[in-house]
């Protein structure tokens, strides 16, 4: 991770920020390691959220994976950069 533009922590002093992606006003609630990725949690449009067995249990909100870095990690992602800040 040493050689890329992006740290980890500075990706994890983003959570709990807004933003919108795609119209749809999110808060990026977690940061995966490898590749770096951002996960956001849509404000609104519940979905269904199934157990182990396919039976619908509860409404979640849906999420969204941000990959933070293109596939040959030299330049942002492109997704990364449709994101709008809210905050």
């Amino acid at each position: 991770m040493a050689d890329e533009p992006i740290d980890l922590p500075h990706l994890r002093a983003l959570i709990g920020l807004k933003v919108r992606y795609l119209g749809d006003d999110c808060a990026i609630v977690e940061v995966l390691d490898e590749p770096p990725t951002l996960v956001l949690e849509a404000a609104k449009h519940p979905t269904i959220q199934a157990d182990a067995h396919g039976r619908a249990t509860k409404l979640s909100r849906g999420n969204y994976l941000i990959h933070v870095l293109s596939p040959d990690r030299l330049a942002l992602g492109n997704e990364l950069l449709l994101l709008e800040l809210l905050d």
